[in-house]
């Protein structure tokens, strides 16, 4: 968790809940950050008491004000209980505490001045986020989202880091129900707004294509009234956006985009981009692997190019740039070796896009042996999982001498398929038994699939061969 020092007075409270709901919260009262974990709670600190799956917050109101809390921000339903216990303490009392510590951030958020960029869509905002940071930390002090704090509890708590310091910051959102891009653009209110793509993520609730682009486009209709936006002009849907904005870059490597990029993959799936300028070419080759990190590359150049980094500062950052590795094991097509055995790890996430691309490059990597895809569950697809489990089987029938599917939905497509090529595994441990038994120097295996699958089991065990 992450620690601020948000200041806020008891006039400041007041403005953003009202009196009514402010309890012994007096004039003179002044607090210190705003935390939701009482591990890390300092003294003056507001700690915000929320629900989650496995603990409540309000049973841990003692344990705050012990810790120095200057006050709790509770729900109205646990007011009579908690102020009985006690009586002289302050609290904030909200109908939704997620919700109140959005209305903190946002107040926050509106102490700065500088730019704010704000990285949506449905596949690669980690690494365009992470690429535009290294691009602009080239001529800016950047305040950039760390981890996954992309939700509406994430989101806030990165806007409560937001100090005079920094020149920029960049925030990357997401979403997984209606409504919340809207929520999240609302409380960040951004000054420059980027969509990676729309593409088919958690069609469980979104249902399908219209319903993601609905979503994602919240965000350009939340952009400040003079504020700025990057359009994907390769993206079928985005493109017609640089339409309805009133200002606007569009990119991409579509020969009418305002900023053009080429991009072409080296052997070892590194992308080579070529930025087309009038007053000259430059060219970027990058370690990172695969044409969607290109596409996330071409997006960061755009956005570099915007607030005036040259081209040899946006060569080095990005020529800099290494893949992205999880601590515990996952990787975003991060590409690696193992006894002369390729690796491609793509285990953070998986969606039917995210998943197309990867098979993708695993066609496209040149190797001498034999290439193995390992496919677990996509999840939050809702009605469409069936079939776009069977279609993302499909392409990796196609483009791999072996295809290994763990995971419910997974199983239940390939039962459709007559393929030898094909084999079901009830686990991630009997999968990476199975490969140490059978890869040989010179093969290639990607791994990949849903957060929730942990795919990286499957490499964490390939590595003790």
């Amino acid at each position: 968790m992450l620690k601020n020092k948000a200041p806020f007075s008891e006039l400041e409270l007041a403005v953003i809940f009202g009196e009514n709901n402010l309890h012994n919260i007096n004039e003179g009262f002044n607090a210190s950050g705003v935390v939701i974990d009482t591990r890390i709670l300092e003294p003056g600190n507001i700690f915000a008491a929320l629900k989650g799956e496995n603990i409540d917050g309000h049973d841990l109101i003692e344990q705050a004000f012990n810790s120095g809390a200057s006050a709790c921000i509770i729900e109205k339903d646990y007011l009579e209980e908690i102020t009985g216990k006690f009586p002289n303490k302050s609290f904030i009392v909200t109908n939704d505490n997620i919700e109140a510590l959005g209305r903190l951030a946002n107040h926050h958020r509106r102490r700065f001045e500088y730019p704010v960029i704000c990285v949506g869509g449905a596949n690669g905002k980690t690494t365009t986020k992470e690429m535009i940071a290294a691009v602009l930390s080239e001529e800016f002090k950047v305040l950039k989202t760390y981890g996954n704090y992309n939700n509406k509890i994430g989101v806030p708590l990165m806007l409560l880091q937001m100090l005079d310091e920094y020149d920029i910051a960049i925030l990357e959102i997401g979403t997984n129900t209606p409504g919340e891009i809207y929520d999240l653009s609302n409380i960040v209110e951004p000054t420059h707004a980027l969509i990676t793509n729309i593409g088919k993520e958690h069609l469980e609730f979104l249902i399908d294509l219209d319903g993601v682009e609905l979503e994602e486009t919240y965000l350009f209709a939340k952009v400040r009234s003079d504020g700025f936006a990057f359009v994907n002009y390769d993206d079928v849907r985005l493109k017609l956006y640089g339409h309805v904005l009133g200002r606007f870059m569009t990119y991409g490597t579509n020969e009418h985009a305002q900023f053009r990029c080429e991009y072409t993959l080296n052997d070892e799936l590194n992308p080579v981009v070529t930025v087309m300028k009038i007053e000259g070419n430059y060219t970027v080759n990058m370690q990172t692997v695969g044409y969607a990190s290109a596409l996330n590359a071409i997006a960061a150049i755009a956005v570099g190019d915007y607030f005036g980094v040259g081209g040899d500062k946006i060569i080095k950052s990005l020529e800099n740039f290494e893949p992205l590795e999880g601590s515990s094991g996952y990787g975003r097509m991060a590409l690696s070796e193992i006894n002369g055995i390729r690796i491609i790890n793509d285990t953070y996430n998986a969606n039917p896009d995210s998943m197309s691309a990867a098979l993708k490059n695993l066609e496209m990597i040149k190797i001498k042996g034999r290439k193995y895809a390992v496919l677990g569950d996509m999840r939050e697809l809702g009605i469409a999982a069936p079939q776009e489990h069977y279609n993302i089987i499909e392409i990796g029938l196609s483009v791999s001498d072996k295809v290994l599917v763990t995971g419910d939905e997974m199983i239940a497509a390939s039962k459709r398929f007559n393929s030898d090529k094909l084999m079901t595994f009830s686990s991630n441990e009997i999968i990476a038994e199975y490969l140490k038994n059978n890869l040989l120097p010179g093969d290639c295996v990607l791994v990949k699939g849903s957060r929730g699958m942990k795919m990286e089991e499957v490499i964490i065990n390939l590595k003790q061969i």
